[in-house]
């Protein structure tokens, strides 16, 4: 795999930097030769502020981790935010002032942050992917296929398991 040039990587920010899908995120584009961690956000509230967000890997990136979106998405191309429904509107908002690009993997939203989102993507670019895992995304394939075998006639549920720490509801299958 040829290398890429420092200045040609994708600068990336990670919203919600302490959490478990942050740090995951952020052990990703530590790896990548064509990423590099431009930007770390979490919540005001979080002990992790000031530390850096590589920390957690016994590595130092030279990003530390902030509430402030300013200062978070300075040097940010795109953002990855698998926060909570209140916290990727408000970085919605900053990455349009911003230019920032905005991949969202949050669930939860109402039909209101949804039209926001759909208003935002006038504007800069959204991937909107709140639910990630390949095995919802390969029950989502068999059920088109189920609906158009039983058609009509049929009472179908689906049950999600979640990690028991989640503290937003699972993406509805759509």
């Amino acid at each position: 795999m040829k290398a890429v040039a420092a200045a040609e990587r994708r600068r990336i920010a990670i919203a919600g930097a302490s959490g478990r899908m942050g740090h995951m995120l952020i052990e990703a584009v530590l790896a990548s030769d064509d990423c590099v961690l431009a930007g770390a956000l979490d919540r005001p509230d979080s002990p992790q502020l000031g530390q850096d967000a590589a920390g957690f890997l016994g590595q130092r990136s030279g990003v530390m981790i902030t509430d402030d979106l300013r200062t978070g998405l300075a040097n940010a191309q795109v953002l990855i935010d698998f926060t909570r429904p209140e916290g990727t509107l408000a970085h919605l908002q900053a990455c349009r002032e911003l230019g920032v690009q905005l991949v969202i993997g949050t669930t939860g939203f109402d039909e209101a942050g949804k039209a926001r989102i759909s208003e935002a993507a006038q504007h800069i670019a959204i991937v909107m992917a709140p639910n990630m895992s390949v095995g919802v995304n390969v029950v989502l394939q068999l059920l088109a296929t189920a609906a158009k075998a039983l058609s009509q006639g049929y009472d179908i549920e689906i049950i999600e398991p979640t990690t028991a720490t989640r503290s937003t509801p699972p993406a509805a299958p759509r």
